[in-house]
Protein backbone atom coordinates (compact mmCIF):
# COMPACT_ATOMS: atom_id res chain seq x y z
CA UNK A 1 0.00 0.00 0.00
CA UNK A 2 1.43 3.22 -1.05
CA UNK A 3 1.52 5.81 1.52
CA UNK A 4 -0.39 9.51 0.95
CA UNK A 5 1.42 12.56 2.15
CA UNK A 6 -1.75 13.82 2.93
CA UNK A 7 -2.49 10.95 5.00
CA UNK A 8 0.77 11.31 6.68
CA UNK A 9 -0.34 15.12 7.20
CA UNK A 10 -4.12 14.46 8.72
CA UNK A 11 -2.28 12.24 11.30
CA UNK A 12 0.33 14.81 12.60
CA UNK A 13 -2.62 16.97 12.86
CA UNK A 14 -4.87 14.71 14.33
CA UNK A 15 -1.75 13.69 17.09
CA UNK A 16 -1.68 17.36 17.46
CA UNK A 17 -5.43 18.18 18.26
CA UNK A 18 -5.24 14.94 20.52
CA UNK A 19 -2.62 16.69 22.58
CA UNK A 20 -4.64 19.88 22.97
CA UNK A 21 -7.64 18.14 23.94
CA UNK A 22 -5.59 15.91 26.70
CA UNK A 23 -3.66 19.16 27.84
CA UNK A 24 -7.58 19.87 28.72
CA UNK A 25 -8.17 17.07 30.90
CA UNK A 26 -4.48 18.42 32.34
CA UNK A 27 -3.44 15.02 30.61
CA UNK A 28 -0.80 14.01 28.11
CA UNK A 29 0.02 11.76 24.71
CA UNK A 30 1.49 8.26 26.26
CA UNK A 31 5.41 8.08 25.29
CA UNK A 32 4.14 5.32 22.13
CA UNK A 33 1.75 8.09 20.56
CA UNK A 34 4.46 10.76 20.74
CA UNK A 35 6.95 8.31 19.47
CA UNK A 36 4.70 7.34 16.35
CA UNK A 37 4.74 11.34 16.35
CA UNK A 38 8.10 11.30 15.77
CA UNK A 39 8.73 9.04 13.07
CA UNK A 40 5.63 10.58 11.25
CA UNK A 41 7.55 14.18 10.94
CA UNK A 42 10.41 12.49 10.18
CA UNK A 43 8.71 9.82 7.80
CA UNK A 44 7.30 13.54 6.06
CA UNK A 45 10.77 15.13 5.92
CA UNK A 46 12.16 12.35 4.47
CA UNK A 47 9.42 12.62 1.69
CA UNK A 48 9.79 15.78 0.90
CA UNK A 49 13.65 16.02 0.90
CA UNK A 50 14.27 12.10 -0.90
CA UNK A 51 11.09 11.49 -2.70
CA UNK A 52 11.88 13.49 -5.64
CA UNK A 53 15.43 12.04 -6.10
CA UNK A 54 13.51 8.46 -6.64
CA UNK A 55 13.30 7.01 -3.08
CA UNK A 56 10.85 5.29 -1.69
CA UNK A 57 10.08 6.16 1.66
CA UNK A 58 8.08 3.57 4.16
CA UNK A 59 7.42 2.37 7.35
CA UNK A 60 9.83 -0.65 8.31
CA UNK A 61 7.97 -3.71 8.92
CA UNK A 62 9.29 -6.83 9.36
CA UNK A 63 13.05 -7.82 9.26
CA UNK A 64 13.54 -4.54 8.69
CA UNK A 65 13.29 -4.10 12.64
CA UNK A 66 14.14 -0.24 11.84
CA UNK A 67 11.37 2.62 11.79
CA UNK A 68 11.92 3.54 8.22
CA UNK A 69 13.45 2.39 5.02
CA UNK A 70 14.55 5.07 2.48
CA UNK A 71 15.12 2.84 -0.55
CA UNK A 72 16.50 2.95 -4.04
CA UNK A 73 17.06 0.67 -7.07
CA UNK A 74 19.80 -1.30 -4.78
CA UNK A 75 20.34 1.36 -2.17
CA UNK A 76 18.39 0.49 1.15
CA UNK A 77 18.63 2.80 4.24
CA UNK A 78 17.53 2.37 7.42
CA UNK A 79 16.55 4.66 10.07
CA UNK A 80 15.70 4.54 13.48
CA UNK A 81 13.88 7.46 15.30
CA UNK A 82 14.27 8.68 19.11
CA UNK A 83 11.43 10.92 20.21
CA UNK A 84 11.73 13.10 23.38
CA UNK A 85 9.71 15.89 24.97
CA UNK A 86 11.27 18.05 27.13
CA UNK A 87 11.56 17.02 30.92
CA UNK A 88 13.14 17.41 34.08
CA UNK A 89 14.91 13.62 34.89
CA UNK A 90 17.80 13.17 36.75
CA UNK A 91 20.22 14.68 34.92
CA UNK A 92 18.56 17.75 34.90
CA UNK A 93 16.60 19.46 32.31
CA UNK A 94 16.56 18.40 28.78
CA UNK A 95 15.63 15.39 26.02
CA UNK A 96 16.24 11.99 26.41
CA UNK A 97 15.49 8.55 25.00
CA UNK A 98 16.54 4.83 25.25
CA UNK A 99 18.25 3.18 22.59
CA UNK A 100 18.95 -0.74 22.50
CA UNK A 101 21.06 -2.98 20.88
CA UNK A 102 19.21 -5.51 18.89
CA UNK A 103 20.69 -9.24 18.09
CA UNK A 104 22.37 -9.02 14.45
CA UNK A 105 21.55 -12.08 11.46
CA UNK A 106 25.03 -10.97 10.03
CA UNK A 107 27.10 -14.06 10.54
CA UNK A 108 30.19 -12.46 11.57
CA UNK A 109 28.43 -10.06 14.35
CA UNK A 110 26.62 -13.10 16.42
CA UNK A 111 29.05 -12.60 18.67
CA UNK A 112 29.19 -9.02 19.64
CA UNK A 113 27.64 -8.01 23.22
CA UNK A 114 27.53 -5.57 25.55
CA UNK A 115 27.90 -6.68 29.59
CA UNK A 116 24.50 -5.03 30.88
CA UNK A 117 24.93 -4.40 34.89
CA UNK A 118 21.13 -5.89 35.54
CA UNK A 119 21.01 -8.09 32.73
CA UNK A 120 23.96 -9.50 32.20
CA UNK A 121 25.33 -9.75 28.58
CA UNK A 122 23.25 -8.39 26.19
CA UNK A 123 23.86 -9.75 22.28
CA UNK A 124 23.98 -7.21 19.48
CA UNK A 125 24.73 -3.77 18.15
CA UNK A 126 23.24 -1.01 16.21
CA UNK A 127 23.99 -2.62 12.80
CA UNK A 128 19.92 -2.61 12.74
CA UNK A 129 20.17 0.94 11.60
CA UNK A 130 22.58 3.67 9.22
CA UNK A 131 21.18 6.66 10.89
CA UNK A 132 19.24 7.43 13.82
CA UNK A 133 17.15 10.61 13.65
CA UNK A 134 16.01 12.22 17.03
CA UNK A 135 13.17 14.01 17.19
CA UNK A 136 13.63 16.80 20.47
CA UNK A 137 9.79 17.83 20.97
CA UNK A 138 8.50 20.94 23.39
CA UNK A 139 6.32 19.61 26.24
CA UNK A 140 3.28 20.27 24.11
CA UNK A 141 5.00 18.47 20.71
CA UNK A 142 5.92 22.04 19.15
CA UNK A 143 8.76 23.10 17.58
CA UNK A 144 10.16 19.50 16.69
CA UNK A 145 13.95 19.86 16.32
CA UNK A 146 15.82 16.84 13.99
CA UNK A 147 19.26 15.72 14.74
CA UNK A 148 20.88 13.18 12.80
CA UNK A 149 23.41 10.58 13.67
CA UNK A 150 25.26 8.27 11.54
CA UNK A 151 25.64 4.75 13.16
CA UNK A 152 29.61 4.84 12.50
CA UNK A 153 29.05 8.63 14.61
CA UNK A 154 27.22 5.70 17.72
CA UNK A 155 29.68 3.30 17.28
CA UNK A 156 32.42 5.43 17.98
CA UNK A 157 30.69 6.94 21.06
CA UNK A 158 29.45 4.15 22.24
CA UNK A 159 30.78 3.71 25.41
CA UNK A 160 29.15 7.33 26.62
CA UNK A 161 26.20 6.35 25.30
CA UNK A 162 25.56 2.98 27.95
CA UNK A 163 22.67 3.21 29.81
CA UNK A 164 23.96 3.59 33.77
CA UNK A 165 20.70 4.87 35.59
CA UNK A 166 19.10 2.46 37.59
CA UNK A 167 15.91 4.11 36.72
CA UNK A 168 15.95 2.62 32.68
CA UNK A 169 17.13 -0.01 33.78
CA UNK A 170 16.28 -2.39 30.52
CA UNK A 171 17.74 -0.02 27.85
CA UNK A 172 21.64 -0.64 26.58
CA UNK A 173 21.58 2.78 25.78
CA UNK A 174 20.61 6.31 26.62
CA UNK A 175 20.65 9.49 23.58
CA UNK A 176 20.34 12.50 26.24
CA UNK A 177 20.76 15.91 25.06
CA UNK A 178 20.98 18.17 28.63
CA UNK A 179 19.20 22.30 28.17
CA UNK A 180 19.90 22.59 31.91
CA UNK A 181 22.61 20.29 33.95
CA UNK A 182 21.07 19.41 37.87
CA UNK A 183 22.83 21.00 40.48
CA UNK A 184 24.54 18.63 42.72
CA UNK A 185 24.76 19.47 46.55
Amino acid sequence: MKIKVDDIKRAIKDIEKLERDLQKLSMRSTPDIVGFYGELLVWKQLKSKFGGQGYTVSFGSGQSRADIVLAKRNTRINIEVKTSRFKDEWYGSGYGAALNIKKCKKKEHWKRFLDHPKRGKVYGDFCYFDYLIFVKLNDDLTNPKLYIFSQDYLYRHEKNLRNTNKRFSSATHRIIFIEKKKKTP
